[in-house]
């Protein structure tokens, strides 16, 4: 297949035939929902906290006698059918909403939505810029829409240069996500992260 390459202006030189199995596998939905929706569990977090009837302040007397009252017996006013008792199975702050997902599965899932963007992936020659503007300019012109740039190694300059542009991630070619590649528009490959990529993921 081939491949537009730009430079680090975002000027096309050339298209690169590139020899890799990354864009080959067919697309499984049903697979790329079930990772995703373990990735979107796994970032949820246990915010939510209600108190039981152990931890409501006050309820240390017996309301009213056991008996004699016509009342129905009760030793706390904490009780969770009282009104200001404690609440019976509410979020506890500490639970675990994270699911388990197969290597094969994930590794699958990646290589599934990979190849939803097999018409729309480029390579960018080199990373060297310093400035955010510098890089937007560049990366505007070498794609529209979201970009997922896809690195070697992430450096801290790549990060810093990229974080304030809403439209544009970076990532480590070792962290593919599924989500960040269906975020994306288009794929942008940094200098040899295709193949590197195409070492880990493509068929054996």
């Amino acid at each position: 297949m081939k491949l537009a390459v730009y430079n680090t202006a975002g000027v096309k030189q050339a298209d690169k035939d590139v020899k890799v199995t990354l864009f080959d596998a067919p697309v499984n939905p049903a697979l790329i929902h079930e990772v995703v929706t373990a990735q979107l569990a796994a970032r949820r977090s246990a915010s939510a906290k209600v108190k039981t009837r152990a931890e409501v302040s006050g309820g240390g007397k017996k309301p009213y006698a056991q008996k004699g009252t016509g009342r129905a017996r009760t030793g706390s006013i904490r009780n969770p059918i009282w009104r200001g008792g404690g609440t019976t199975f509410g979020p506890t702050g500490i639970q675990n909403f994270t699911l388990k997902v197969l290597k094969k599965k994930r590794s699958g899932a990646v290589l599934s939505a990979l190849a939803t963007r097999k018409d729309n992936s480029v390579v960018l020659e080199k990373f060297e810029f310093t400035k955010t503007k510098d890089f937007a300019t560049a990366i505007e012109k070498v794609a529209t829409g979201k970009k997922l740039v896809i690195m070697t190694g992430l450096t801290e300059q790549a990060i810093l240069v990229s974080r304030n542009l809403s439209n544009v991630r970076v990532c480590d070619y070792r962290n593919l996500n599924v989500y960040d590649i269906l975020w994306s528009d288009t794929l942008v490959f940094v200098a040899d992260a295709l193949e590197k990529t195409n070492e880990i993921l493509g068929a054996k």
